[in-house]
């Protein structure tokens, strides 16, 4: 009986240990938003939601995550939206997606939006009685507006801009329009060495010392490492493409909203909303 009382007793102690050391567990606070962003603590491999897909993320790499909690755990998880870091770490893969992962402070850190991403608006987000989706990911396309008709299916090859949650500026020749998980290996994809970007401005420079092809950058220097400088201008004016409906052409489905800018005075466009008129 002696023993048993003692066996009882250790296993009580360990549960409490156990209740102790995870209510002692200390996580990062992460919004429902899609551009979290926050810096790893510690190198991490993290499996893909795809099958044999699989990924290894440096020490100090800043990611973006999203909540996603399991309904009646105390535990707070998140993914990892792998499309949103550089080439070197991301690979090429149809689905970008990640399995859950802890958010503790041990592995993660918040920090605030990068300034080299601050060319388009990250952190707005609409109501979800509202019939509108933000869906700006900071893509820039070469053009005005998303085209009418767009065929998704085909690839519609154009120029394209990208900078990554861990600071990559990344220039595509011929990229598949508004498909940027499409298989495709940019022409260039360059470490951002220092971002220019005055409070209110609609400018945002980005400087590399690795070289940046001239139809989106300028050579400024020989030596050091801003060599090159890549001006991304937001004109702060939008385009709009309406979708009609099929099966009643007269009828709008849906409404494509895209945020105007220019690089080297060639136009891009930014998808930033989807609006669906009210029935």
């Amino acid at each position: 009986m002696k023993k048993l009382l003692v066996s009882l007793g250790v296993l009580a102690g360990v549960s409490l240990l156990a209740g102790n050391a995870e209510a002692a567990t200390k996580y990062v606070k992460i919004g429902h938003s899609n551009h979290n962003f926050v810096k790893t603590q510690r190198q991490l491999k993290v499996n893909g939601t795809a099958k044999k897909v699989s990924y290894t993320i440096p020490k100090g790499t800043i990611v973006e995550a999203k909540q996603d909690n399991i309904p009646n755990n105390k535990r707070k998880y998140v993914r990892l939206d792998m499309s949103r870091l550089s080439y070197r770490l991301r690979g090429n893969h149809h689905d970008y997606g990640t399995k859950r992962i802890l958010a503790t402070t041990k592995t993660f850190k918040k920090v605030h939006v990068p300034k080299y991403v601050q060319y388009y608006t990250t952190q707005l987000t609409y109501p979800s009685h509202i019939s509108r989706n933000r869906v700006a990911d900071g893509n820039l396309y070469a053009g005005l507006k998303i085209p009418d008709n767009l065929d998704y299916t085909k690839s519609n090859p154009t120029q394209r801009i990208y900078v990554t949650a861990d600071g990559y500026l990344e220039y595509y020749a011929k990229a598949p329009m508004l498909s940027p998980t499409v298989k495709q290996v940019p022409t260039v994809s360059a470490k951002i060495t220092q971002v220019e970007r005055k409070s209110g401005s609609s400018l945002t420079k980005l400087y590399t010392k690795k070289a940046v092809p001239t139809a989106i950058a300028d050579h400024i220097s020989k030596t050091g490492s801003q060599r090159y400088v890549t001006t991304i201008n937001r004109r702060y004016r939008v385009s709009a493409t309406v979708s009609y409906v099929k099966q009643a052409t007269t009828n709008v489905g849906s409404i494509d909203m895209a945020t105007q800018y220019q690089v080297k005075k060639h136009n891009f466009f930014m998808a930033s909303d989807v609006v669906f008129p009210e029935e």
